[in-house]
């Protein structure tokens, strides 16, 4: 057997606020279970452990043990989604950083060899990565989508010229 992490996403026919949602944290103890009701108080998310030899068994065990703790809270319960995954899988996911790798302008400066003034005059070059982050310290990008932008850029000095042939190649009209 193997320990499997659930999620499981669900609505409730009945009220499932904050008073249930304590309700049946204390009956899923034994599960390490977390409960999360949603905004609407008519659902929401419990993540738990279960032992059961796979994956679709931990989905059919997670539903059964949530289902078993919230029906009497909140009636009938709709399953919307279930997720397992094992301790190595979730152990990984854990160690994943949630938010992207993010630069900002004093970054972008020594990743483009240039001076801090000259990096913030990049946001105006049409084809600069957008903020993902806006902070009272200013913009954040991601960290990859600059590194690409800077692999691409022109670093010719002066302003772009103009088509070198515009008009130089036209016949003159008869």
């Amino acid at each position: 057997m193997t320990r499997w992490h659930a999620a499981v996403t669900f609505t409730t026919a009945g009220g499932f606020g904050e008073d249930e949602a304590l309700e049946a944290l204390d009956a899923l103890v034994e599960h390490g279970a977390a409960v999360s009701p949603a905004a609407d108080a008519r659902g929401g998310e419990i993540a738990l452990s279960v032992t059961a030899e796979s994956a679709v068994a931990a989905a059919v065990e997670a539903e059964r043990v949530v289902t078993g703790a919230v029906r009497p809270l909140a009636g009938a319960v709709d399953v919307v989604a279930i997720e397992a995954s094992t301790e190595e899988a979730m152990d990984r996911r854990l160690a994943e950083p949630i938010f992207p790798d993010v630069v900002g302008f004093a970054e972008i400066a020594d990743m483009a060899g240039v001076t801090r003034q000259r990096a913030r005059a990049f946001a105006k070059i049409d084809g600069f990565p957008a903020p993902v982050i806006t902070t009272a310290q200013g913009a954040l990008m991601t960290r990859a989508a600059v590194a690409r932008w800077l692999e691409t850029r022109s670093t010719r000095p002066g302003r772009p010229r103009k088509a070198a042939a515009e008009g130089a190649d036209a016949s003159p009209l008869e």
